[in-house]
């Protein structure tokens, strides 16, 4: 079996749900052992955090943190890695550059996703900075899926609630929720793309007019996919 290396820290919940659901996966899959996981918390200041994953600002400064994480990784017997952000995969190919082991991209992995679903048109729930980066509509435009975003209102209050859920908050205006859902789903949105982990925090009681699909899932579901091979998960 491979050893699956996480960058961890972006944020500490999403790195505990990659590794706890990786080994449950694992294990369901019908393997006697447990996986080889490296995990190397990235030390970077809060303020940098708020600023790259929140207001969208300043992003650059992750960089030398991403790629000493990944030489870790790498040194520490590493076969492939991921990192858990969505927003950060604006960085993905200076991650590969800067090590010699293979980085899954959650970015890749989401389009295979929803093209096996035959998906043509995707709403995107996602952080501002993940939004105004546009990574998500440059990899899937490109394979002509078309990508439909929130209006100016309606990604603030996303914004807002991705701030709380970060600060570990769970009760959330379901109402307001469930109106972008049913925005979204009347411009021909036929699934929502939850681009952004916290959101599976702020969308749990929500009941979707379309399929709702989580990021984070796709990447656990690919990690799993490398570390024991091609088995039906």
């Amino acid at each position: 079996m491979k050893t699956l290396g996480i960058i961890g820290g972006l944020g500490p919940q999403t790195t505990s749900k990659i590794y706890l659901s990786v080994v449950d996966l694992v294990r369901k899959s019908g393997k006697n052992k447990y996986p080889p996981i490296v995990i190397y918390n990235l030390p970077f200041p809060f303020i940098i955090e708020d600023e790259a994953i929140i207001q969208g600002i300043n992003s650059d400064k992750m960089l030398p943190y991403l790629i000493s994480g990944a030489k870790i990784l790498e040194k520490a017997g590493a076969s492939f890695g991921i990192l858990p952000c969505n927003t950060l995969h604006k960085y993905i190919e200076e991650i590969r550059a800067s090590v010699k082991i293979p980085f899954l991209s959650i970015l890749e992995e989401t389009l295979l996703e929803l093209r096996k679903r035959s998906i043509k048109t995707v709403g995107i729930l996602a952080t501002q900075s993940t939004v105004d980066s546009q990574i998500y509509s440059n990899i899937l435009q490109k394979t002509e899926i078309k990508v439909l975003y929130p209006t100016k209102t309606e990604q603030n209050y996303i914004n807002s609630s991705i701030v709380r859920a970060l600060k570990g908050e769970i009760n959330f205006n379901n109402k307001k929720i469930k109106i972008i859902f049913d925005s979204l789903h009347k411009k021909d949105a036929e699934a929502i793309l939850l681009a952004c982990t916290d959101l599976r925090i702020v969308t749990l009681k929500i009941k979707s007019p379309i399929p709702m699909i989580d990021t984070t899932q796709i990447l656990i579901k690919a990690s799993v996919r490398e570390l024991i091979g091609n088995h039906k998960l």
